[in-house]
């Protein structure tokens, strides 16, 4: 896709979007517990590392370090989570970057003064590899989550899967390694298994490429096919109901770019704060080494 189109595309999605989300917002203003989502400027602008200033500072996402001995995060399958006051979201985004939604969506964090964690796929990092690097440039987590997101890694064979995790990486990483300005950056050691379909094995062979396994503490629905209201309703629902932690959602999603300024806008009267998670360390050795297509000892795919 060449530039000029690529950027029509995108101020023609972001348009929609914002369309959207005025109606939207219209509709809940008659709620006592849900806030409009925030105004989104009618425009996309060209991709740019130069972002206004946010309305809010005193909002900014706390940094969280995660540490580098290599852990299973998200109480839905691990015992354990990230290091999280009380009240405080980690916000983590799947399936991108998509040219119709991904921009919109880093537009709408910017507004509100927080990062988040995007676990991108292979495949669309190297159709889009500008947007890998605009949301690097703006500060957020990139970590990786296959090439072209099997959605059952144990049911393709060892082999293949392990190679779905490596090619992922590296198209993730070559896209950062695509312009002097992110080529200094790294995929964070962070991987989420597609459809959270994971495997002791898989976790095993991860944790011996110094890469920590993600899942989640809370779902937001936004995979399915419901509205935009209803994604609001059950990611505020849903992290209530926990009191925080690392939220799913996916940047592919225009309901997802719909809500999320309606979300962001009513944590933030709830008291609630969000936290960035950053990598101790950054590895690259899954990226550099020479794949390892075996299970180690002990190790199989299931």
């Amino acid at each position: 896709m060449g530039n000029e189109t690529g950027i029509a595309n995108v101020r023609e999605a972001r348009h929609q979007i914002t369309s959207a989300a005025m109606l939207l917002g219209a509709c809940l203003m008659v709620s006592p517990t849900i806030a409009a989502p925030h105004a989104v400027p009618q425009t996309a602008p060209q991709i740019t590392t130069a972002t206004a200033p946010c309305a809010n500072p005193a909002w900014a996402s706390r940094t969280v370090i995660v540490p580098a001995n290599v852990q299973n995060y998200g109480t839905m399958q691990y015992q354990q989570t990230v290091a999280l006051a009380d009240k405080e979201v980690v916000l983590t985004f799947d399936d991108g970057p998509n040219v119709d939604t991904t921009l919109s969506i880093l537009d709408t964090l910017d507004d509100y003064c927080v990062k988040a964690t995007f676990f991108f796929t292979g495949l669309r990092a190297d159709r889009y590899p500008e947007l890998v690097r605009e949301a690097a440039l703006r500060g957020h987590t990139i970590a990786s989550h296959t090439y072209s997101h099997p959605n059952n890694l144990r049911r393709i064979g060892w082999n293949s899967a392990v190679r779905q995790i490596r090619r992922g990486i590296s198209s993730v990483q070559a896209a950062l390694d695509g312009d002097p300005a992110t080529s200094d950056m790294s995929v964070a050691p962070f991987f989420r298994f597609p459809g959270l379909n994971h495997s002791r094995g898989l976790r095993g062979w991860l944790a011996s490429q110094n890469i920590s396994t993600f899942s989640c503490d809370i779902g937001s629905d936004d995979w399915r096919r419901i509205s935009s209201r209803s994604v609001i309703y059950r990611a505020l629902r849903n992290i209530r109901s926990k009191r925080g932690g690392i939220i799913i959602f996916h940047d592919t999603k225009t309901r997802t770019a719909t809500a999320l300024p309606a979300i962001l806008e009513q944590l933030q009267a709830e008291g609630y704060h969000i936290a960035h998670m950053v990598p101790e360390v950054t590895n690259q050795a899954v990226i550099a080494g020479n794949p390892t297509l075996a299970p180690q000892s002990g190790l199989s795919v299931h």
